[in-house]
């Protein structure tokens, strides 16, 4: 991937960061310290259990090939579940041009399972036993600290925040808190945490150069975010972000004509607190006979639901075997990553 490419996807990491920074580390007024003392304290009162409504839209100018807006959506209940796998009962739908996906994807913890085309796969216990016995060995290794472990504090990330009066989410009471994001001081730690980051296993990533962090920042322009906290038990109840793209003009050619864009993230939580059961689902199939729903029919086609199944016109031909088999490695390599399950999607459209 060519380095500017590279430089571009990074984008969408700062718009995630932004979530992990509202939710992942440890009232009124309008001033900046009420602002930052009001995100704090959704810092101080993690969310276990909950329902997620996630909506990440982009629209992107000046590539020919993109027909409206790329768009990803996901909701569902989820309930950590410690030392292990977290519960979770997730239906996804990722839209761009012309096409729209639909997935659903659900953990008991001691499986996962994936719906495609109305139909279940499941990864297995076996592998998901290996997954959960990892998961408690790094647990129990390397106890998380949150951002504090690499010297890092995301509410330095804020910048000009300001409270923003009372409202409701889900029928919650909430307080309001806009900031920008010093996009600067974002890569700066992002940088250190790759730094101290113990890393077995692979290769660390590469730190960002000074010219490739002073290129993001001409490309990324003034991200706004949007926090609102509930007024009862001060968790995060919504985190809205707008993050806008200019691409300069020198460097349009390197990114396909790219001219600029919108990326508008939205992660909303409802059902705080309220445990979760999930049960397996009925006839779920090996994932790896994926490759007969597959050999036939392709992802393409518009569904609503995690339980309706699209049918296909017979007129175009299915993914080559190849392709099949590199899914379902795909599959069982993203094990319970939701965001790369996603990427699978790709290759049988290659």
């Amino acid at each position: 991937m060519p380095s500017r490419l590279r430089l571009l996807v990074l984008v969408p990491v700062i718009v995630v960061s932004l979530g992990v920074t509202a939710c992942g580390s440890s009232g009124g007024g309008g001033s900046s310290k009420n602002a930052t003392d009001l995100v704090n304290t959704a810092f101080q009162h993690p969310i276990k259990a909950a329902t997620i409504a996630l909506d990440v839209n982009a629209q992107l100018h000046g590539i020919a090939s993109l027909n409206g807006p790329i768009s990803l959506k996901l909701t569902g209940p989820y309930e950590t579940n410690a030392g292990k796998l977290p519960k979770f009962d997730l239906a996804a739908s990722i839209t761009g041009g012309g096409q729209s996906v639909p997935l659903a994807i659900r953990s008991t913890g001691d499986d996962l399972f994936i719906q495609i085309q109305g139909n279940w796969y499941e990864l297995g216990k076996d592998a998901v036993t290996k997954l959960n016995d990892q998961i408690a060995q790094q647990r129990s290794s390397s106890p998380s600290k949150g951002f504090s472990a690499f010297g890092v504090n995301p509410l330095s990330w804020l910048k000009d925040a300001k409270t923003a009066g009372d409202s409701t989410v889900a029928g919650e009471p909430v307080d309001h808190a806009t900031a920008t994001l010093d996009v600067g001081k974002l890569l700066d730690d992002l940088n250190q945490i790759v730094s101290k980051a113990n890393v077995s296993g692979t290769t660390k990533p590469p730190q960002l150069t000074a010219q490739q962090k002073q290129q993001i920042q001409d490309i990324v322009k003034n991200p706004r975010i949007d926090v609102y906290v509930s007024k009862n038990d001060q968790t995060l109840r919504r985190l809205a972000a707008d993050v806008n793209l200019t691409i300069p003009k020198d460097q349009q050619a390197k990114l396909q004509g790219l001219q600029g864009g919108d990326i508008k993230f939205s992660l909303e939580f409802s059902n705080v607190g309220k445990p979760l059961t999930v049960s397996a689902p009925a006839n779920a199939q090996p994932l790896s006979s994926l490759s007969g729903l597959l050999g036939s029919s392709s992802l393409g086609g518009s569904s609503s639901g995690s339980g309706s199944s699209s049918s296909g016109s017979g007129s175009s031909s299915g993914p080559s075997t190849k392709q099949v088999q590199a899914y379902a490695k795909c599959l069982q390599d993203a094990g319970s990553n939701s965001s790369a399950i996603q990427k699978c999607a790709s290759i049988l459209t290659k």
